[in-house]
């Protein structure tokens, strides 16, 4: 049985860092390959599931330092159908790795959650098709039918909620947000922007949250940016009510334009001390921010940075007490 998922600590104004970019340090930095990008078919390699474990201890340590709690997700990314069949997995044979990509994430949460350190467990599900070169617009309905197995086999796995992340489509957020309504699973929705702040459809960000939550009469528990660096995102970053919806982000480390990054052949790692200063710029705008993670190029080190400066917002005596209730470690 799930130990958060009625009572998600993010929810409740304590911070929780995220994973960072799994893929790309895995790829890049380790020299494991990942077919179709599918991080998931790891952990059918004994040593890279050792290199993931030390992945996750570095970044929850860098958290747990600054008081910081830890949502476990990351590897299901694409454990669904359609890249499961790339791989030649069978239905049964993809729910059993999705079970056990869970299992992973529990054990380690064995060994560090605690009274004081809090440790969702999550499934981080992908869009259908490929997050950058987006292709054919999937209807709400058909993305509702399709990803509804994955989230079914995570529930049964015992996670305390599910990210939807790198969605540049909002009727594929419907869709998602309508499934996970149906299973009864906490679910999470997180848009990537392009460099102009929009979607790549064309809607702002204020827009796609808007529409999501009205056709799903705000199902979504929160929503999220990620795979977008802060100078570019913070453009969509517009006033009005519709910002307390958003709740974190999971930044690039690097300012490049996400499909020059997948061109590249290394890894952009940026400068995790300005990423970091960034991070705490937008926890200092935005007190109500309480999920701070990473994706392409990051790792331990940038989760570190991030977690510093936003701490240090977070305890600053110009922080009065009524504009940080809402977030407090």
């Amino acid at each position: 049985m799930s130990s958060y998922r009625t009572n998600l600590p993010q929810l409740n104004g304590h911070h929780v860092t995220t994973e960072g970019g799994m893929e790309t340090t895995l790829q890049y930095k380790q020299g494991f390959v990942l077919p179709h990008f599918c991080l998931f078919h790891l952990l059918n390699d004994p040593r890279a599931v050792y290199a993931l474990r030390d992945y996750h201890r570095k970044v929850i340590d860098a958290s747990i330092e600054h008081g910081f709690g830890t949502i476990l997700e990351g590897l299901h990314y694409r454990a669904s159908s359609d890249w499961g069949k790339l791989l030649g997995y069978s239905r049964e044979g993809l729910a059993e790795i999705n079970i056990r990509g869970i299992d992973f994430y529990k054990d380690i949460a064995n060994e560090y959650q605690n009274e004081s350190v809090r440790m969702p467990i999550g499934g981080v599900i992908g869009p259908r098709g490929d997050a950058y070169d987006v292709g054919r617009k999937p209807s709400a309905g058909e993305s509702e039918d399709y990803h509804s197995e994955q989230i079914e086999t995570l529930d049964m796995a015992g996670v305390d909620m599910v990210t939807a992340a790198t969605l540049s489509f909002v009727d594929e957020a419907i869709g998602i947000a309508r499934a996970a309504r149906a299973i009864g699973v906490p679910i999470v929705i997180s848009f990537t922007l392009n460099k102009n702040g929009l979607l790549e459809t064309g809607e702002s960000l204020r827009e796609a949250v808007e529409s999501v939550d009205d056709a799903t009469d705000s199902t979504p528990v929160y929503y999220m940016i990620n795979c977008s660096h802060p100078l570019d995102f913070e453009l969509a970053l517009e006033s009005g009510n519709w910002i307390q919806r958003l709740l974190g982000f999971m930044p690039n480390a690097a300012t490049l334009d996400k499909g020059t990054l997948c061109q590249l052949g290394h890894l952009e790692e940026g400068d995790p001390v300005e990423l970091g200063e960034q991070m705490g710029d937008l926890a200092r705008r935005y007190p109500h921010m309480t999920v701070w993670g990473g994706c392409c190029g990051t790792d331990a080190r940038h989760i570190s940075e991030i977690c510093r400066n936003v701490s240090a917002v977070r305890t600053s005596p110009d922080s009065s007490p009524a504009s940080v209730s809402s977030a407090t470690t």
